[in-house]
């Protein structure tokens, strides 16, 4: 813990911190107890909207976040800021005076980096204001080689690129994530919010990492002219944006997949596939909507959200989704058993 003022002065001189709120007495008292750590603020918006431009061309160490903006709720906030800025993760730590568990767990859910409660105490914001420090330097070892090996690979140094960027693929598996995120969820059920949002972050911050590695050796491998490591590495980068429903960046990859291959599999058809095998059919048929929005015309991904819907007992909207499937393939066998099985189902229930 830090106790005198020149440690507070040395660790936090050079902060680049925003505060986000549209009530002037919160404000106040925010602005208050971060002079009183010697944190100086750069800018104050009452906007999110405002906020999220100024995030985009101002590199920011940490947004504080009241829960009233003028123009969304903090929950949307939140979730554009991780979704809008590309380019460096932005810890945000929200000050709430509401505590209600499900306003919490939305409020973990869109990603914050820390939850305060008000009123709150000058010990809590520092614990907060380290954490996110400490948190800045987790991976920085393998984001400096990162960066390295990118730019090795700018320069047509395809090889050594790809050296590095394997041993730091191998040094951190998706495994480690998913391990994170499981934490995580534990945590959340058991009421322990903090916990939860320090396993999430991790989480985040390795798959963060992992995204860049794939597609850097994407990029290397193209390179290089091996068009199967190419579209491989693409569609590992890709599938991980699906898990994390980044849409437009899944959109993007698969363009570039499917000019290699035209019939690439879709990486949120291949997610709700996964969903659905766990049982998590919720999960499935929201991963096939995407999937659709990718490629309307694919009548594997029409059969696959009929299943979902089938063991979701949904069995109307299951039909119709086969009906589709048949439309665009007559002769699909699979998707005519079930449409069978769908049917003779309804005419039991109905008598």
């Amino acid at each position: 813990m830090i106790k005198n003022k020149e440690d507070l002065i040395k660790k936090f001189e050079s902060l680049k911190v925003i505060i986000a709120t549209e009530n002037d007495l919160n404000y106040e008292t925010d602005i208050k107890m971060l002079k009183q750590l010697y944190i100086k603020i750069a800018n104050r918006f009452s906007s999110g909207l405002a906020a999220l431009d100024y995030l985009k061309f101002n590199f920011t160490h940490l947004v504080i976040s009241d829960i009233t903006l003028s123009d969304m709720s903090v929950i949307s906030f939140l979730r554009r800021v991780r979704r809008e800025i590309k380019n460096y993760v932005v810890p945000v730590i929200v000050i709430s005076p509401n505590s209600e568990r499900e306003f919490v767990l939305d409020v973990i859910g869109a990603g914050c980096s820390g939850f305060i409660i008000r009123p709150y105490g000058l010990s809590t914001l520092l614990d907060y204001v380290l954490y996110v420090l400490e948190q800045k330097k987790f991976l920085e070892i393998e984001e400096d080689a990162l960066e390295f090996a990118k730019r090795n690979i700018s320069e047509g140094k395809y090889d050594e690129g790809i050296e590095t960027i394997l041993e730091i693929v191998q040094d951190k598996p998706v495994s480690e994530a998913e391990e994170l995120f499981g934490k995580g969820t534990e945590f959340l059920r058991s009421g322990k919010y903090n916990l939860a949002i320090i396993a999430f972050n991790k989480a985040l911050k390795i798959n963060n990492l992992l995204i860049e590695c794939y597609t850097g050796l994407a990029e290397a491998y193209k390179g290089k002219g091996d068009v199967k490591k190419y579209k491989y590495y693409l569609q590992k980068a890709a599938d991980e944006y699906a898990r994390r429903d980044r849409f437009e960046e899944v959109k993007e990859l698969f363009i570039k997949i499917l000019k290699t291959d035209p019939n690439a599999p879709n990486p949120y058809n291949t997610l709700g596939i996964n969903f659905r095998q766990q049982g998590k059919y919720r999960l499935a048929i929201d991963a096939y909507k995407q999937a659709l929005k990718l490629n309307l015309e694919d009548e594997n991904i029409h059969y696959n959200m009929a299943k979902a819907l089938y063991f979701s007992k949904r069995y109307k909207s299951a039909l119709r989704f086969l009906n589709n499937a048949l439309k665009i393939n007559p002769d699909f066998s699979e998707a005519r058993l079930l449409q069978k099985a769908i049917i003779k189902e309804i005419r039991s229930k109905n008598g």
